[in-house]
């Protein structure tokens, strides 16, 4: 058992694909910025023991908006519907994580290119990556106003109207066979959480589960005991198993021209015998 004592406590549904990934997101970033983190789940909530609390994370995680990225290596030119995003979290002295999950080279017509890479490029049309970050950025900046810091651990369930999302989070207040059309298609805004969002496409980068039936399901289970990222990965995956844990199988649906994560469905659970 952990006798860690966290600086950062955050209440979680994690049957929502889109909260799962959010947690893993946030214990990533908390790495990146402090050089050491390790996260769990526990009681409902996502716990990381760090330095630092997730009021200053959030700070910088909105401090400055990412470079994007059209041109990778070898000159290999990338489409904006899916250029990566590279971000620095000190001011630009140093480049400390490319976001480029959405995105696979691959051989196409004896030709080298950057293609999306399904099921993670959930967005078409005039979407691209750049805008619905900037989008998703800006929102978060005005919703962080207004969030008492004692109620940071509510985070998920604050909801601001947005036309454009990536596609993680499962809870945006729409569904298109209900209502027989697309708010997306239609340019419609709808309550999401600009953080889930945000933080997901941070935690799909490290904690990017296989996927199966033809990339439209895949399985993640949470961890029971403090893990650093690189370990905690790997338990997000299922190869390796730290209960108490649960195991779920995330799906993806299609929401018009739109894809996006679906909610997922309890496996099994495991806890110490």
């Amino acid at each position: 058992m952990n006798n860690l004592e966290p600086t950062i406590r955050l209440n979680v549904n994690v049957a929502n694909p889109g909260q799962f990934f959010a947690c893993c997101g946030l214990l990533e970033l908390a790495y990146r910025v402090y050089g050491q983190a390790e996260g769990w789940f526990s009681d409902e909530q996502f716990r990381i023991a760090s330095v630092g609390d997730m009021k200053a994370l959030l700070a910088i995680l909105i401090m400055d908006p990412p470079d994007e990225i059209t041109k990778v290596a070898n000159g290999i030119n990338v489409k904006p519907l899916i250029a990566p995003l590279q971000f620095s979290f000190d001011g630009g002295a140093t480049k400390q994580i490319v976001l480029d999950a959405w995105m696979t080279i691959k051989v196409q017509k004896n030709t080298v290119i950057a293609a999306p890479n399904p099921p993670w490029n959930f967005w078409s049309g005039q979407q691209t990556s750049f805008r619905i970050w900037r989008d998703l950025r800006a929102a978060l900046v005005v919703q962080l106003r207004n969030i008492a810091s004692d109620d940071y651990q509510n985070l998920f369930a604050h909801r601001v109207p947005l036309s454009g999302r990536f596609g993680f989070d499962p809870d945006a207040a729409w569904n298109a066979l209900d209502l027989g059309f697309s708010p997306n298609d239609q340019k419609m805004e709808v309550a999401s959480s600009p953080a889930i969002e945000m933080l997901s496409a941070i935690g799909i980068q490290r904690f990017r589960v296989a996927t199966e039936d033809k990339n439209q399901s895949f399985v993640y289970a949470t961890w029971g005991e403090p893990l650093a990222p690189s370990v905690a990965a790997a338990a997000a995956s299922d190869i390796i198993t730290v209960p108490p844990t649960k195991r779920f199988r995330g799906r993806v649906v299609s929401r018009g021209s739109y894809a996006a994560l679906g909610q997922s469905t309890l496996i099994n659970e495991k806890s110490y015998e």
